[in-house]
């Protein structure tokens, strides 16, 4: 800096340099914006972060080809580093060391990695998707409590099939505490034997409205349910990794019930049509049977006169050997019959004798364990003065009651008063 008359004149070199100055203070921070004009130079990556202004940038190109989620451009991104100042073009610009996805970008890098990992396992393979029942038995439902996407779901299915048979799990369709909750519901539904097939569902929204859905525990869930799962998440343009997991992946909550159930005159009219085809099948059947009657009745007249005379000359043939064996089984039939009677009467007898020893030993146990029994020994049984029923315990007996007190040798009739333990 020199002095010209009474101005103080400073030279480009000076304004620079204490810019410069400026500069070398500020330490490392983060700026959020979005990336712009990416272009390999070198050994460095430049780029642009652009919000209402614009910051020239640079990062190690070797550091940007190892982050976890590179940006592209016009993705939102935080950048963390210092500004630097070219003295000798006067230009500034930020030396990045840190670049992460920032907003919609980081969520929707989360989603691509998790549906990625899922489908390298086969959990989004179409060959294990499976059909929900035509007619479910009960259907679970998992929604929010008190959405637009609940009443949709119940005033379809009521509309189309008003027998339809719903169990509800309301739970928060958004939020942290979201995916633990719809996890819990998902395996609860999954574990009742009479739940046919179960309905997620909740209206379109953000991307982060939706991140409850993109969560890996929820989608696990879907994935291992034994119940076939329809996922109705969002609108025709929202597309979760719990649709892509699920059995059946519709684009409304109204396109859910539409699935899960089918309209009433459709049913209606699919047994109607099945009723005519058997009656029309069993008119056929019968008639064919009739014509094949009718051409082998001939056939069958033949083959009985045939088979008749056949019988007739085989009779002829055995009768002698018949008429032999009949006279020697009557010559011995009487000793046999004798023997036979014999041992029949004996065993008649120990029959007899086994029973009367049963007998007696039921009666004499019979007699041991009657009240009558229990009476002789000086006890009494307390009956129910109007039903005559017994009564075996104090507790109940309000004061008043009527009672028979029935002893050895006859009845008493008494009143109860006020019992004590």
């Amino acid at each position: 800096m020199r002095l010209v008359g009474d101005r103080r004149v400073f030279t480009v070199e000076d304004v620079t340099a204490r810019l410069s100055g400026m500069f070398e203070g500020l330490k490392s921070f983060w700026v959020e914006a979005e990336v712009q004009d990416l272009r390999p130079a070198r050994t460095q990556m430049r780029f642009t972060l652009r919000g209402e202004h614009v910051l020239d940038a640079s990062m190690n190109g070797i550091v940007f080809d190892r982050l976890p989620h590179r940006p592209a451009n016009g993705t939102l991104v935080q950048a963390y580093g210092r500004i630097e100042f070219w003295r000798q073009r006067g230009q500034i610009s930020m030396r990045v060391e840190k670049l992460e996805l920032a907003g919609e970008g980081l969520l929707r890098a989360r989603v691509d990695e998790l549906r990625a990992r899922l489908e390298g396992e086969g959990l989004l393979d179409p060959g294990r998707k499976r059909r929900p029942p035509m007619l479910p038995r009960r259907i679970g439902l998992v929604t929010s409590p008190d959405g637009a996407a609940r009443d949709d779901v119940l005033t379809t299915l009521w509309a189309r099939f008003p027998g339809a048979d719903v169990v509800l799990v309301s739970v928060p369709v958004q939020g942290d505490a979201a995916p633990g909750l719809i996890v819990r519901a998902l395996r609860h539904l999954d574990r009742r034997p009479d739940v046919d097939v179960i309905v997620v569902a909740r209206g379109g929204g953000s991307l982060e409205d939706l991140m409850a859905f993109n969560s890996e525990t929820v989608c696990r869930a879907v994935a291992a349910a034994a119940t076939p799962v329809v996922s109705a998440v969002g609108h025709e343009r929202d597309v979760t990794v719990c649709d892509l997991v699920a059995d059946v992946r519709v684009s409304t909550p109204t396109a859910a019930a539409a699935v899960v159930v089918p309209s009433l005159e459709a049913v209606e009219a699919r047994l109607d049509d099945a009723s005519l085809a058997i009656r029309r099948g069993l008119e056929r059947a019968g008639a064919a049977a009739g014509r094949a009657v009718e051409r082998r009745a001939d056939a069958l007249v033949r083959a009985l006169r045939g088979s008749g005379a056949l019988g007739r000359d085989r009779v002829d043939r055995l009768a002698p050997r018949l008429t032999s064996a009949l006279r020697r089984v009557g010559a011995t039939a009487p000793a046999e019959l004798a023997v036979r009677r014999e041992a029949l009467r004996r065993a008649a007898g120990l029959r007899a004798e086994a029973a009367a020893g049963r007998l007696e030993r039921s009666a004499g146990l019979l007699g041991l364990l009657s009240p009558e029994r229990t009476l002789a020994r000086g006890y009494a049984i307390v009956r129910d003065g109007g039903s005559g029923a017994v009564i075996a315990s104090a507790e109940g007996v309000e004061a008043g009651r009527s009672l028979v007190i029935g002893m050895r040798d006859g009845r008493i009739a008494a009143r109860a008063e006020e019992p004590s333990p």
